[in-house]
């Protein structure tokens, strides 16, 4: 072996001890830094745990806002979130579906959460109910039914904590059902409230909801439980989806109908209602003007109860002095205001019908049935028969602005000395139709069948038993 010299060998031992100093050295390192790692990982706990906190504590404030500084329900702030972004059907159109003008519109709009503000104030001037009715109707015409769901949601949860109604709750429902589109119900309370001075409890859905209440299980009560419903037609009204569902279900409940033209509206008005506007006479409701604030004609009023009094008798413990010395009567309007009041007949979609100089036929020999689509060929008869001395009732010559629709038919079908009928299969299915041929076969007037298209022959339904016997004129 070598013989290193000793100051080689004092050197190598020297480097082995710092060697192991130094490994010393490391070792306590790593243990420090598993240490520091810990305590970081620690901090790291300690701050998810004050981030949660800081969560937890925000929705407390927000929620003790929400309570002490908002008059908005909970639901609102997840509304706010989806109309807060901007779109066509944004929190701006609410608004203006809501009657807000431009000037409130832009104030909102500087706000941090404008749909917030703008259903705070929405809620500081409006009943509960009320407003969260109109907050709904109107997102479900503006097609957002991703915030309508909400409130639906909402409603229901609400719902389930409500009690049962009490035993004594009424049981007498109002015997008249006001459907109507939200953005005329100022005119709508007022006609309600007159309808309550002649003696007709109404029900209109702001005076029934509740926060709780199950919205379309309210309506369908009042529907089924209505004698007759009033329908508010605009044009808004026509394009409501909500509308449309009412007067449908009122149609599959033989529900009389008795539309009243509250704006100017084409008629039958265009959309899936006219199908079943299309054989009903409207009362004009609007185009006047008093110091009480009424909008409509007062001969419009009074054709209106005079219809009423078909379907339902006035509560008399309701009629106030106002309305007290007026009943119901078929000749009490015959010779005023005949242009206030218009049928389907005069629809924009179909010949306008001339009007008549002279004055109605109060005696008429023969009555004319008929359903609108051959309106033409009737006149032609009614023109034919008169000129050959034969006094015929047709409604269109008949009909003024004043009258009692019902009261009119039923008089013209007693005066007559016989009753024509203009069958068609349209005709057959006419609940007007079927309702004058019933009377006229009840008061054993003669009836004469003209076939003006192909029918079977007797016509199915109810029409039956009173053809069934008859032989018709073809004149198709």
């Amino acid at each position: 072996y070598l013989q290193l010299p000793a100051e080689v060998i004092e050197w190598y031992y020297a480097y082995l001890v710092k060697v192991e100093d130094l490994q010393e050295d490391v070792s306590d390192q790593r243990q420090q830094l598993g240490e520091v790692k810990e305590d970081v990982q620690q901090q790291g706990e300690k701050l998810t745990e004050l981030e949660y906190v800081v969560d937890e504590t925000v929705e407390k404030v927000e929620e003790i806002d929400h309570k002490t500084l908002s008059a908005a329900p909970a639901w609102s702030r997840d509304v706010s979130l989806l109309m807060n972004e901007e779109g066509d059907y944004d929190w701006r159109f609410l608004a203006v579906r809501l009657g807000y003008g431009p000037e409130d519109i832009r104030a909102w709009a500087t706000n941090a959460d404008p749909t917030m503000a703008m259903l705070n104030e929405w809620y500081n001037t409006h009943r509960s109910s009320e407003a969260t009715y109109a907050v709904l109707k109107s997102l479900q015409e503006m097609g957002r039914t991703d915030a309508a769901e909400i409130i639906e949601t909402a409603m229901e949860e609400a719902g389930a904590a409500v009690p049962e109604p009490a035993a004594d709750e009424p049981t007498n429902p109002p015997p008249v059902f006001i459907s109507y589109q939200w953005d005329i119900q100022d005119k709508v309370k007022l006609i309600k409230e007159h309808l309550n001075m002649a003696g007709y409890d109404s029900w209109m859905d702001i005076g029934q909801m509740g926060g709780g209440d199950q919205l379309y299980a309210k309506i369908d009560k009042g529907m089924r439980g209505a004698k007759v419903v009033l329908a508010m037609v605009t044009p808004k009204y026509a394009e409501s989806e909500n509308c449309n569902h009412e007067i449908n279900l009122a149609n599959l409940l033989n529900k009389p109908i008795i539309p009243l033209l509250v704006e100017n509206t084409p008629w039958p008005p265009p959309g899936s209602m006219s199908m079943i506007f299309s054989q009903l006479l409207y009362i004009m409701f609007h185009g006047a003007s008093s110091s009480s604030g009424k909008f409509w004609p007062d001969s419009s009023f009074y054709e209106l109860l005079g219809q009423l009094a078909y379907h339902a008798a006035p509560d008399q413990d309701l009629v106030t002095d106002v309305y007290k010395n007026w009943t119901p009567s078929v000749e009490k309007k015959e010779k005023e205001n005949t242009s206030e009041s218009h049928s389907v007949k005069e629809a924009k979609s179909a010949p306008t019908v001339e009007e008549k100089e002279t004055e109605p036929v109060l005696n008429p020999e023969v009555f004319l049935s008929y359903q609108w689509g051959h309106q033409p060929q009737v006149k032609a008869l009614y023109s034919q028969l008169t000129s050959q001395g034969f006094p015929c009732w047709m409604d269109i010559q008949q009909m003024g602005g004043g009258d009692a629709l019902y009261g009119k038919i039923d008089k013209g079908i007693r005066s007559a000395k016989v009753v024509v009928s203009c069958v068609t299969p349209k005709y057959t299915l006419s609940a007007n139709c079927r309702r004058e041929v019933s009377l006229a076969d009840a008061l054993r007037k003669p009836i004469v069948p003209l076939l003006l298209e192909d029918t079977s022959w007797p016509p199915e339904g109810p029409m039956s038993m009173a053809f069934t016997e008859l032989l018709y004129i073809d004149c198709r």
